[in-house]
């Protein structure tokens, strides 16, 4: 395939160029309506208390670090108070209580062929 020369490659620019300039542009001096245009002016303020506003919602890093240091050694203080034995020793004992009840009421609910059914199935 041979090279492009220099004169077709302006003939499409060219081209390109015009295609482009025959193209519909919104019109922009429509855009203000005449209650905008009859509008005061902003009024001029000082900027320093603008300044002082946007800078006073701003994140102090070395407030929020301690805070949150503070907060942190709060739940590890309070995780090293929950007993890891009386937590176990609690959950055991509402699982043997849940495991009771779901067993009466099993035992409400079936037939004889069905209870000894169970009897013979390995539990899980």
């Amino acid at each position: 395939m041979p090279a492009p020369r220099p004169l077709s490659i302006a003939a499409l620019l060219l081209g390109v160029t015009l295609f482009a300039g025959c193209t519909q542009f919104p019109e922009l001096d429509r855009t203000i309506t005449p209650e905008l245009e009859a509008a005061p002016y902003p009024d001029i303020v000082p900027i320093d208390p603008l300044l002082a506003q946007a800078t006073a919602g701003r994140i102090d890093p070395v407030q929020t670090e301690a805070e949150l240091s503070g907060r942190a050694a709060q739940l590890q203080a309070r995780a090293g108070r929950v007993s890891s034995n009386r937590t176990d020793t609690t959950t055991a004992a509402r699982v043997a209580r849940l495991r009771a009840r779901a067993e009466r009421l099993r035992q409400q609910r079936l037939t004889s062929e069905e209870r000894e059914r169970l009897e013979q199935t390995p539990a899980l």
